[in-house]
């Protein structure tokens, strides 16, 4: 009798549970749907504490504040609070405060932050003016370029500042081809600053005048001018895709063949901006040059050299930044192969107990 009624109540159970749980699973789909909503209406929340925050806080929570907005996956709460960013700080006096709501707002690539940005060209802090070029550069207000143009050629060039070098750049970026003239005469102006000069090379780079190649070609083979300059003048002729330089880079690199050994070792980074250079225009012995240039008993040749062939991503290439990475008695090289195969895309595995 007990057997039979024990029987009873398990099948009982067994033929309820299928209930249960479809019972249980409806709930728990009811208390889901409240949760979505909850999360949804969690960030239009935080927005508003944000909004709050932005309004009232204390500087130092404002700056933390502003960090946060490109963490809203919402655009709609992003557009919404770099608003409220581009209105408080119309009237911000704060340096600090402003640079990082310029950099935050650069980051965003916020389009509506160009009139504040290009306003603040006039702040009487240069740390602000900085943070404010790089931000129109960051959101190709190209627009701003003759306020650009205006401000550096107001510039004493024989003082560098980081200003100075933001407003080469971003003209650099907008291909501001008007601007070579002006290059011309600085460079070969005694006023203007070594670093000056170095960042106009770099300019001239980026822009693809006639006049340009013309400037360049003319520093690289100039034996008199500094080796640096030389090096960045090849560098940007290369980027211009300039291939009638090729034969001028190859009579400057036999030249410096030609040098006894001690000369030669001051012409190094010279020497191998000028393969890399005819490895950009496509030279097929360049590449097998550069490679060599890895071997050499010189930790600082090798660094330069990683510097420069993480350009050409081909096997070989590959292959030897694979090797120092791993085996290279200097841990400076070993880690600047990883960075540099990172940057080509190909995977890395660390290695440990490298020398210093």
């Amino acid at each position: 009798m007990k057997t039979a009624l024990l029987c009873l109540i398990i099948t009982a159970a067994v033929s309820t549970a299928p209930a249960r749980a479809a019972g249980a699973a409806k709930k728990s789909e009811k208390a889901a749907a409240p949760a979505a909503k909850e999360t949804a209406m969690s960030d239009e929340k935080k927005a508003d504490m944000l909004e709050q925050t932005l309004e009232y806080g204390i500087q130092e929570e404002r700056a933390r504040a502003m960090g946060t907005i490109q963490k809203f996956k919402d655009p709609g709460l992003r557009a919404k609070l770099a608003a409220k960013v581009i209105s408080l700080m119309k009237d911000e006096e704060d340096p600090e405060l402003l640079i990082k709501a310029m950099t935050v707002l650069g980051e965003m690539k916020e389009p509506s932050a160009r009139s504040l940005m290009t306003e603040k060209l006039e702040h009487r802090s240069e740390d602000v003016r900085t943070s404010a070029v790089y931000g129109l550069k960051k959101i190709q207000a190209t627009e701003a370029k003759d306020r650009l143009v205006e401000k550096l050629k107001g510039r004493d060039l024989g003082e560098n500042s980081t200003y100075t070098s933001a407003l080469i750049d971003a003209l650099g970026e907008f291909k501001a081809a008007e601007m070579v003239p002006f290059i011309r005469e600085s460079l070969q102006s005694p006023k203007t600053s070594k670093t000056i000069k170095e960042e106009m090379v770099i300019f001239l780079g980026k822009v693809p005048a006639a006049e340009s190649k013309e400037i360049l070609l003319k520093i690289y083979k100039d034996e008199a001018e500094e080796n640096t300059l030389r090096a960045y003048a090849v560098n940007s002729l290369s980027k211009l895709g300039i291939k009638e330089a090729a034969g001028d880079i190859k009579e400057v690199m036999a030249a410096i063949d030609a040098y006894e050994s001690k000369k030669r070792k001051r012409y190094y980074t010279l020497y191998l901006y000028s393969i890399a250079a005819l490895a950009r225009l496509g030279d097929p012995e360049a590449i097998p040059k550069l490679i060599q240039s890895l071997r050499s008993n010189s930790a600082q040749v090798r660094l330069k050299a990683i510097s420069l062939i993480k350009g050409f991503k081909d096997k070989r290439t590959i292959d030897i930044l694979k090797y120092k990475m791993k085996y290279d008695p200097n841990l400076r090289v070993q880690k600047a192969a990883k960075k540099a195969l990172e940057e080509m895309g190909v995977e890395t595995e660390e290695k440990k107990g490298a020398k210093k």
